[in-house]
Formats: C-alpha cells, structure tokens, sequence
C-alpha cells in the first residue's frame, strides 16, 4: 500500500538574491520551505568592505553578469551576488510618485495597495513616524548631510522656482531635497545583503554559484528547476518556482526553458512549451547622461559622500514628465578623477521608448534598450539637457566652476552628441509585466503567477508594466514585498507523501 499522505509547508524555490529575491523570502519564510538560488557569491558575514564603500569593483570579484545593449556596446552592470545590484549600486532610495503606480490600471497594484509596502521594509531615519512612512523595517532610509555644491545647487534651484522639498518621499514631493539614501554611517550602502538576509539565514536554505539553467515543466505545471552548481548540473524539484532574476534574466530563463514568443524560440532552437508573446517585450529604462566641470574650490566636491542634493521635475506638465537634476563628485565613480571634478547628472524618468529583451541565434542573450526612441523621449531629453547647461553657466559666472572647455551638450551636432554620452540609469523593468485577462502581452497576472504555466511566479522588477519616475530599487523592493505577500496568501500546505521532499 502507498505510504500514508501528511500535509506539509509548500517547498519554494526562489531564483535570485537580489532586492526583490530577498523581500519575497522574507514574506514567504513563515509559511513555506524557501530554497534561494544565487548565481553569484555570498558576500558574508560581516559586509566586506567593498560592498559598503565601493562603486567601481576589482573585476577579480566577478560582481556583474556582464550585459551590454547590443545596439550600442553601452555596459549594463547587473549584480551577480547576494543583494544583487543592491549591492554594487549607488544607494538612491527613491518610491516614485502615486500616479506612476495607479496608471498600471491594475486592482492589486494602486498605490493604496503597494504604499503598505514601501512604508513596511523601511525605518527612515528622518521620517519614520510620519504618515506614509515606516521606522520598524529592515532597511535603514536616511539623508546625508550638505557639502558646499550641494548647498549653492538647492539656493540655485529654488532661485529658479523650485520648491524646497524636506522629503523627497512624500507622495507629491517635487522639487529640491536631500537625497533619500539606504545608507548607515554618513555613507556606508546598506543594501538588501546587509539589511535583509541576515534575517532569512536561519528560516531559509541559500543556495550560491548556483546557476538556474531551465524550468522543467510538464502538461503545463512547473515542477522543478534545472541547475548549475558546485555539484554540477542538476534538477531541483519543488511545488512553486518564483523567478526574481530580474529584468534580463527573468525572461532569459522562460526563453531557454521554450516559454516565449513562438518565432522567437523557433529562431534560437529551442522547442515551443508554450506561446507567450509579452516575454522579453516592454524593456524599460531611464535614460542617464552626466555633464563634467571642475570646482574651482578643490575641496568642495568632496565635502560629503555621494548623494546629497536632488532636484526632480516636470519638464512638460502633459504626462507628468519628470526628469533628475543633481550635482556630486566625480571621483567615487571615474577613480582617475581629479577631487575637484564634479559630474552634473541628469535622468529622464518618464521614458515612454521600449526595448526588449531575446535570445540570438548564436544562443546569447541580446538586450536593446531602445533610448530616445521615442519623439517625447528625444525632446524631454534636449529639454533637460538645456537645464543642467544653464546651471552650468551660473555657477560657471559665480565662480564656483571653471568654464570647461567644449563641453558636448554644447556641440553643434548635438544628436551626436547625445548618442555619444548617454548612459543607462540601471533601471531595467517591464520583461515580463503584469496585467489582465485579455491583455496578449501579459506575462503574469495580479498574483504575478505566470499564465499559463502552474506553479510558477515571477517576482521582481521585469513585472512592473509601467516604470515609476524613480530609481527602481524601492519599488523592486516592495514589488517582492508584496508580490511575497500575495504567494503566501495562495499557498496552502501541500499533501506529498512522508519523507518525501
């Protein structure tokens, strides 16, 4: 006779340790047993050194999964260890506007619904106890002090009209302010390695150099997932797959597990499981360029770490269509820096242009970003371009920058100029979005199930079908927050047979 069945906590696997990855865990852990797949490495116990204070890495560490768009050659830095770009990136801990959330259209995604969750994996430091905010979460949210640029670039900015906003997470907030940071320590980056996994290491199994190689999938159920890891290949069974890979690797793993557009598939080899047209459509990113002078006070710039003062507006009112604006020392990102350059960023982040995300025929995974492609893009991004450039001047007549000398964003071709000099702002979402019966683009439903395919979610920032007008961190953060959240309300505990798992 069969051995008697037992109920038993649902077995998941989660595919990547990244902001979103870890947030699901963190959600998940209490009512399941949660397996997380890391290609990369754990970086330990304390932080290393590097994964608090760097922004340039020693390739020998093997931090980044080595993308480009394969339009323009322009490098994609993704994180490839525990924290994924948490990890490796700049710290800017921005939610995005109310509107950028309800324009999604979808019931389970308002603001009023994802809110909960921005204010939940926060303690802000400054605000934690206001509405709309959270002082008991994992990740610490605060704001670094002024240096001298940034104190003159606020006066400038508000001398130009802009309103002086104490907290640039304020539903609303437009103007200058403070940068909001998850840094500790006036400005050690506190990403989601540090604030998030030391919780999950008992409740939780961390799998790392552990590569996911294919979905197994059968009569439509997805039962397992293929593996390369430091006891080779092998197949890992379990009663859900969550992907939270991100917005490249997420579709690259339906792809090569035959889930995606048909033609596609057809064209790499491999065989169809199922005709899934929106896998690797609908790439979004924010567009970032960045403007170099040099102070003419050489001690300035370095007068505080990297994020201080932010201005963000809207260059045109129609489509809320806001863009970044913001002063910092050269030196943290270009090593070879003199102290006294500045970098003058400057980001689209209402991007209406889309790119996309296949598999070549030579098997490798081609990303396009698509920038400026679109008409609103291109003039948005002239627009601000015109605004960093006066800024520029300004300071340039009140003798805080020397006048640099042929500056591109003053060129005569200036379209070659701009193609020459733009930049990514690493935040790639959209691959495998969200949305509704009927929409044939749809990759997962509310529940970010993938459809379909049972047994199978998607939780991460390739969801998002509609970028927010913000670095994307937080809001993959509470996507795998809540996304947690939903899963766990799903699952129920499964029958499998004793000692069996």
């Amino acid at each position: 006779m069969p051995e008697p069945l037992t109920p038993t906590r649902p077995r998941v696997i989660i595919v990547g340790a990244g902001a979103s990855g870890l947030m699901a865990a963190n959600r998940l852990a209490a009512t399941a047993d949660v397996t997380i797949l890391e290609a990369g490495a754990d970086a330990g116990s304390p932080p290393p050194r590097w994964i608090l204070d760097d922004l340039v890495f020693d390739p020998a560490l093997d931090l980044d999964w080595g993308y480009s768009d394969a339009d323009t050659g322009l490098p994609l830095p993704r994180g490839k260890v525990t924290g994924g770009s948490t990890s490796v990136n700049a710290a800017a801990a921005l939610r995005g506007q109310p509107w950028c959330f309800d324009e999604w259209n979808l019931a389970q995604w308002t603001w009023q619904k994802i809110e909960p969750a921005f204010a939940a994996l926060e303690t802000d430091l400054q605000f934690g106890a206001d509405e709309h905010h959270g002082e008991t979460g994992p990740l610490p949210i605060t704001r670094l002090p002024f240096g001298a640029i940034d104190t003159i670039f606020a006066g400038w900015a508000m001398d130009q009209g802009h309103a002086w906003v104490a907290d640039q997470n304020a539903p609303g907030a437009l103007g200058v302010g403070h940068w909001p940071t998850n840094m500790v320590g006036n400005g050690k980056r506190w990403g989601a390695h540090a604030a998030v996994l030391p919780g999950l290491r008992d409740s939780v199994t961390l799998r790392t150099g552990t590569r996911a190689l294919r979905l197994v999938v059968s009569d439509g159920v997805c039962t397992g997932i293929e593996v390369d890891g430091p006891d080779g290949v092998e197949t890992l069974e379990a009663d859900q797959i969550v992907l939270s890979a991100g917005a490249f690797n997420s579709p690259e793993l339906l792809l090569r597990s035959g889930i995606g557009p048909a033609d596609q598939l057809a064209e790499a080899g491999i065989p169809v499981v199922l005709d899934l047209a929106g896998v690797g459509t609908n790439l979004q990113d924010h567009p970032w360029s960045v403007l170099q002078v040099t102070a003419t006070d050489a001690a300035a710039p370095g007068q505080r770490p990297v994020n201080g003062a932010l201005l963000r507006y809207e260059i045109e009112a129609e489509d809320k269509l806001e863009v970044h604006l913001y002063p910092h020392q050269a030196k943290p990102y270009v090593p070879d820096a003199d102290p006294a350059d500045v970098i003058v960023g400057i980001g689209l982040m209402r991007a209406t242009s889309r790119g996309s995300v296949r598999l070549g025929t030579n098997g490798e995974l081609e990303v396009r970003l698509g920038h400026l492609s679109s008409e609103q893009d291109a003039r948005a991004w002239r627009a601000v371009i015109a605004d960093a450039g006066r800024y520029i001047d300004d300071m340039v007549e009140r003798g805080v920058f020397e006048a640099p000398v042929d500056p591109w964003w003053k060129a005569d071709n200036l379209d070659d100029a701009i193609a020459v000099n733009l930049d990514s702002y690493g935040h790639a979402v959209g691959t495998c979005r969200i949305g509704v019966d009927g929409d044939p683009l749809a990759v997962v439903d509310e529940s970010l199930a993938v459809r379909g395919i049972r047994n199978l979610s998607i939780i991460d920032a390739s969801v998002i079908p509609i970028s927010p007008r913000a670095n994307t961190m937080l809001a993959s953060m509470a996507v795998g927050w809540r996304g947690g959240e939903l899963l766990a309300e799903r699952l129920t505990p499964t029958q499998q047979r004793t000692g069996l798992r």
